[in-house]
């Protein structure tokens, strides 16, 4: 991967200029970090040349070289990652992030930085790895793991620049499930809300599955079931979500009027528990933007 120069103009490394290919590297190597380097192997827009990774989790990178033993390299030295490669994915806690960061040496001339960390700031990366933001070589990025399979769409700060370099990265993230650039971590934080919705989705689906459990569902057919019901629903939902923002007004119109589905969204409105998806969805920007730690009082 290469950077720009101070006129915006996009040049590439050696490597690059000579076989077009990505070198890409991971400091940390968690279910995300796994995730990601699956997702680049299986897609086919952008070529991969290595995949460089720390040996922890040692469990995730040990499946990954066993997976594409030609493509990637366990590493115990974090600097040996840098060494190996252009693009940069940083993966590991946000507590970590600044010192991890701070003990590599960066390229000026190569590196592109990526941090994954939900907490970390744009100007503390920058101040960490000696990297800059108006040469477009520090960014935020946050996904769900279902980027492995190319299915899950990134969020990523600041916007990529207009050049060759930054349609590559732009190509590169489209091709993990799609990507929305945001303007600003202001956006970012608020954008990353939904993605903490994950953790109740699954909580619904557990609580449908269970709930058809004590109706004598077997355990299997409800579990099956509630997955492919979801799945099929969240399918149908985003069908031109992003060109028709009112995507999801429009489904809830078609729901048939005095029917079962209209009855249970009148019912959890009566209940509140769309007010108490707000509580929480605030909570998370709370904690996301240091007003709180995310925890909301028992009424």
């Amino acid at each position: 991967m290469s950077a720009s120069d101070s006129d915006g103009r996009a040049y590439d490394t050696a490597g690059s200029e000579k076989n077009n290919m990505l070198d890409i590297g991971f400091i940390g190597c968690g279910v995300i970090a796994s995730s990601i380097a699956k997702g680049l192997m299986m897609q086919n827009d952008i070529s991969i040349g290595s995949i460089s990774v720390s040996r922890r989790s040692e469990s995730k990178s040990s499946e990954l070289k066993q997976l594409f033993p030609d493509a990637v390299t366990v590493c115990d030295d974090n600097q040996h990652i840098l060494d190996n490669a252009d693009l940069i994915f940083v993966c590991v806690l946000p507590q970590q992030m600044e010192s991890v960061v701070g003990a590599l040496q960066f390229d000026k001339d190569r590196h592109i930085l990526v941090s994954l960390s939900s907490t970390s700031k744009l100007m503390d990366l920058v101040n960490a790895s000696c990297l800059s933001l108006e040469r477009n070589q520090v960014y935020r990025m946050i996904c769900l793991p279902a980027v492995a399979t190319c299915e899950a769409t990134c969020l990523l700060v600041p916007k990529v620049p207009g050049n060759s370099d930054g349609k590559r990265l732009r190509d590169l993230f489209d091709a993990l499930g799609g990507c929305v650039e945001c303007k600003d971590e202001d956006i970012m934080n608020k954008m990353m809300v939904t993605t903490a919705m994950m953790g109740p989705i699954y909580g619904i689906m557990r609580n449908n599955r269970e709930w058809l459990v004590k109706q004598g569902v077997p355990a299997g057919d409800a579990s099956y079931f509630v997955a492919r019901q979801y799945m099929s629903m969240v399918k149908d939902a985003q069908v031109d979500a992003r060109e028709n923002p009112m995507r999801f007004d429009e489904l809830i119109e078609e729901q048939t009027p005095g029917g079962l589905n209209e009855q249970a969204l009148r019912n959890l409105k009566l209940q509140g528990v769309f007010d108490m998806c707000d509580n929480a969805m605030d909570a998370v920007l709370d904690r996301l933007e240091g007003r709180s730690d995310g925890s909301l009082n028992r009424k």
